[in-house]
């Protein structure tokens, strides 16, 4: 007799927005679903994609009905089914659970700011699957519950003893702050949230049970139905070989193998920044650039006729052969140093650890395959210091400083790094390039520690001028050591030298509010042990000042004591020899804190100076007093230029000394005024180089100043007058 069947119903697919992903919803992660995988390089091609959709639609003059009606972008798809009365996630966990994380993040930044509760409580309300009163998350994944609590909270999290998982979701969570542009975590945020829940779509396929929900899963990532953007590439490039494809598999396998074993993305990761390094200026739109990125293969196919015009069998291949396979091994070197401190190339870890991603794109266009390794490996030292002065000079002022701020740079440079063959002609070039860099060493006066905002460079900042006192005084105390993490904690942090209580100090007419303000100033900021920070942070300068010299030269020369006597033979000598002896200027009880902020300020700027200077870095600067104009377009590609200062605009008459400047940001009406020296006067009385420095110091949290300060007379922003600087009608 005939089995009696349940005739199953066919895969139902439908469309949804974030909002509906999110709303009444609770997914569960059966046993076969694989931990939380993805990393930095999928974080920012995630973020990049959704802010780059939303950003180059947006119009100062839209609102939130406009909004509705942006282009959609949509995800990809998802594939749930029901089991005893629970929704599970079968495919997609990896792009639902960054969602919640971004919403997360986006909740917080909400919740510093009184001008966007809506979209805060119904970001609450999602992050929760819907139900305000849920204590659990959208996602149900019993490890994770309790980092996603603390993430909420902004708590502190034990990540060290966490399993890799953990480990992976907070680095997650890290990199989706770190990749937001800076206008969308400010002025824009209300509008990007709105994008985000009704215009970014799935597909949710519902696969109905438990059985054939793992037979989709199997079917969408274990039978080789998506092959890996690096199996089409290598697909496509042994498709015309003429040489035996054995030994080419060999070569491929080898130089895979070998740069996996250092990072676990850094095949792709080569293979995207050589193809940029080697054909960027070929068809070089952004919609092409994200192409080559995401299939390479494909962009290769579609621009055959450019890049082999001469075209015959072999041609293809003859980029692994010519190009990929004998650069590979530079790259490995490239990689180490990124991820292992080395004295030698401490400029490349430096940038890895302040989150620039693609810092080796320009190192490998300036880089030639006949270039001996002494010679290749000076030319990735002076791209590495180039980079680490545009994080240093861009954090000064405020600014962001991620990958795609460098690019912003980098890209009109690289026709000239291309010809640049020996390093000599290379120092020139960047030395040209960032000429004009130097003035914002001017904001160390006036920058102040913003919680939350700037907290990471500063620390950097201050463990590079600590250190590089220590190696000099022949303590060998390392900036790296002074920022890594044991148990969740730095080994150092900012340590104020003035307590929160004003009446110890003489703060002249100081109110409390700008008494607090003047303390954070960096001239007031030094760096200690992180045990010892907690122990003595609430004792009087005085009384502080005499346990400092047991923690590093920096924070001990605040004492009177640390500058005479025995054992401080080396200390004098080396800032004699740096000529800093009338910038080491101690305490006493007495003392203007206003004026011994400033002093301090000022020997840090004089630190930072030799620290960061042309010879230092290797780079040739011929016109140091002139900021060298960078072109706005390169190659075709329509840049907006990060060589134009203030002072620029004023030569140009587009504003005038004395201009106000005003914005508005969390409900508050900020006023500025142009100097007639190019620099901006805020409020408080301090004055910038650059916008955003203003911006930050009229807000207090860092944010694009160009975007935020409108010129009061026209209402027109400075990013549109420096648009007309660059492209004058």
């Amino acid at each position: 007799m005939r089995k009696a069947r349940i005739t199953k119903p066919i895969v139902k697919a439908n469309s949804i927005v974030v909002q509906e992903l999110f709303d009444g919803r609770t997914y569960q992660l059966d046993a076969f679903q694989r931990s939380y995988a993805w990393e930095r390089p999928q974080i920012e091609e995630l973020i990049g994609d959704l802010a780059g959709k939303f950003l180059r639609q947006w119009e100062d003059t839209d609102n939130y009905g406009d909004v509705d009606q942006y282009d959609p972008y949509f995800l990809g798809s998802i594939i749930v089914y029901r089991q005893n009365g629970q929704t599970y996630l079968a495919d997609g966990q990896q792009r639902v659970t960054t969602l919640l994380l971004l919403l997360i993040q986006l909740y917080k930044i909400a919740s510093h700011r009184d001008d966007v509760d809506d979209l805060r409580m119904q970001l609450g309300v999602l992050i929760r699957g819907g139900r305000p009163l849920n204590q659990s998350f959208a996602v149900r994944v019993e490890n994770l519950e309790p980092y996603f609590a603390a993430l909420l909270a902004d708590h502190q999290f034990g990540i060290d003893a966490a399993s890799p998982d953990i480990r992976r979701v907070w680095d997650a969570s890290n990199h989706i702050l770190a990749c937001c542009p800076a206008q969308i975590k400010e002025d824009l945020l209300p509008y990007f949230g709105r994008w985000l829940l009704h215009r970014v779509s799935l597909v949710e396929m519902d696969a109905g049970d438990r059985e054939r929900g793992q037979e989709m899963f199997s079917t969408m990532n274990d039978r080789g139905v998506r092959l890996a953007p690096l199996d089409h590439l290598k697909n496509y490039l042994f498709s015309d070989a003429r040489d035996d494809l054995d030994k080419l598999d060999v070569k491929w396998r080898s130089m895979v193998t070998a740069l996996e074993a250092v990072d676990r993305n850094g095949p792709l990761e080569f293979v995207r920044a050589a193809l940029h390094a080697r054909y960027f200026d070929v068809d070089p739109s952004e919609e092409s650039e994200r192409a080559r990125e995401q299939a390479p293969h494909e962009w290769l196919s579609r621009h055959e006729d450019d890049l082999w015009p001469a075209r015959k069998n072999g041609s293809r291949v003859s980029l692994l052969t010519d190009w990929l396979e004998p650069l590979h091994g530079r790259y490995l070197d490239l990689l180490r140093a990124a991820g292992e401190y080395r004295t030698e190339f401490e400029a490349i870890w430096f940038n890895a650890r302040n989150g620039v991603t693609r810092q080796f794109d320009l190192t490998l266009v300036a880089a030639r395959t006949e270039d001996t390794e002494a010679v290749f490996l000076a030319k990735a030292r002076l791209v590495a210091n180039f980079v680490d002065l545009f994080v240093v000079t861009r954090g000064l002022s405020g600014e962001s400083y991620g990958s795609s701020d460098l690019a912003e740079v980098i890209d009109p440079l690289l026709p000239r790094v291309r010809e640049s063959r020996t390093t000599e002609s290379l120092s020139r070039e960047l030395g040209t390039a960032a000429a004009g860099w130097y003035e914002r060493f001017e904001e160390i006066s006036s920058m102040g520690y913003r919680e939350g905002g700037n907290r990471n460079f500063l620390l950097y900042f201050l463990a590079r001028l600590t250190a590089w006192l220590e190696r000099g005084t022949e303590r060998h105390e390392r900036a790296d050591r002074m920022l890594a993490r044991t148990n969740g904690r730095r080994p150092y942090e900012i340590e104020h030298l003035f307590t929160r209580k004003p009446g110890i100090y003489d703060t002249g007419t100081l109110t409390g509010t700008e008494f607090k303000k003047l303390r954070s100033r960096l001239g007031g900021l030094v760096l200690l042990d992180g045990e010892e920070n907690a122990s003595i942070g609430s004792m009087s300068l005085v009384d502080k000042m005499e346990i400092y010299p047991r923690f590093n030269w920096l924070a001990a020369s605040v004492s009177p004591s640390s500058h005479e006597g025995r054992g401080k033979v080396k200390f004098r000598k080396f800032v004699a020899a740096q000529n800093l002896q009338d910038k080491f200027i101690p305490y006493t009880l007495g003392d203007s804190v206003q004026s011994f902020i400033d002093k301090r300020a000022e020997l840090y700027r004089a630190m930072a100076e030799r620290i960061w200077s042309p010879a230092a870095l290797g780079l040739t600067i011929f016109s140091p007093q002139e900021d060298v104009p960078v072109p706005a377009h390169a190659g075709g590609k329509t840049r907006r230029s990060y060589g134009v200062t203030v002072a620029d605009l004023l030569r140009a008459g587009l504003v005038f000394p004395e201009e106000g400047l005003i914005a508005h940001g969390g409900g508050v009406e900020h006023r500025a005024t142009v100097l007639a020296n190019g620099r901006i006067r805020t409020a408080s009385g301090s004055s910038f180089t650059t916008p955003s420095g203003a911006a930050a110091d009229a807000r207090g949290v860092g944010c694009n100043g160009w975007e935020f300060w409108k010129v009061e007379r026209n209402n027109q922003k400075l990013d549109a007058v420096r648009r007309r600087f660059r492209s004058p009608a």
